[in-house]
């Protein structure tokens, strides 16, 4: 993770917006503030923006985010920004390491590596049209690093880094307009495009039993 700070958008005034398309849309738009580093592994900085979410034509949900985020020899952590002065919490918060953003070092990837999996509790969003606060566990299996190859990104054709592994979540409940609708589970197969010349994951294919999905980074400032 420490390929973060040196970042395009590492920087006061910069902006990552990321698309979503697909039966699972997952979106952001992220802008940066009070941007400080140290070093190539140490850096901070305010992260503001909305996240959306949709699925199998359910309401899209949205969260306002606002957090800051600091990596320290290269791990990241997140804090909502009110709450800066204290430890990260594990209460359902939008993880912005769910994007893809902030998950790999470009420097030490090489094919057929393994890196461990993890698992957050993913709040739908309070800003959502839907009540009942929904929330969902997100298990991230054991990722494997394949052989480099070119895509087409939003700056340009680059060569990366594809990481695949698997991502499932529970199914969960939510209220629209005074009815509850089940949130079905899923089960699917990712794959990170990480792409070292930038430090990013510029593209996320997401294949849910043959349904595909993508998020992409369509802008960055």
């Amino acid at each position: 993770m420490a390929g973060v700070c040196d970042a395009p958008f590492m920087h006061n005034g910069g902006a990552v917006q990321l698309t979503g398309t697909g039966n699972l849309k997952l979106g952001a738009d992220l802008s940066f503030s009070d941007v400080s580093k140290t070093d190539a592994t140490n850096c901070r900085a305010r992260v503001r923006g909305d996240a959306t979410f949709s699925y199998a034509g359910l309401p899209p949900s949205k969260s306002k985010l606002d957090y800051l985020m600091t990596i320290k020899q290269g791990q990241a952590s997140f804090v909502r920004y009110a709450d800066a002065g204290e430890r990260p919490s594990g209460d359902g918060q939008f993880d912005l390491r769910m994007l893809g953003l902030f998950a790999y070092d470009g420097k030490t990837l090489k094919a057929g590596q393994r890196m461990p999996g993890a698992t957050y509790r993913l709040n739908i969003g309070k800003a959502a049209p839907v009540g009942g606060q929904p929330s969902t566990v997100v298990r991230i299996g054991e990722k494997t690093v394949g052989s480099r190859e070119s895509i087409d990104t939003a700056l340009g054709r680059k060569a990366c880094w594809p990481i695949r592994y698997t991502r499932d979540t529970d199914p969960t409940m939510a209220t629209f307009k005074g009815l509850s609708l089940p949130i079905p589970g899923m089960n699917t197969t990712v794959t990170d495009w990480f792409c070292p010349e930038v430090d990013l994951v510029m593209r996320q294919d997401i294949d849910q039993g043959g349904l595909k999905s993508a998020v992409e980074i369509t802008s960055i400032k």
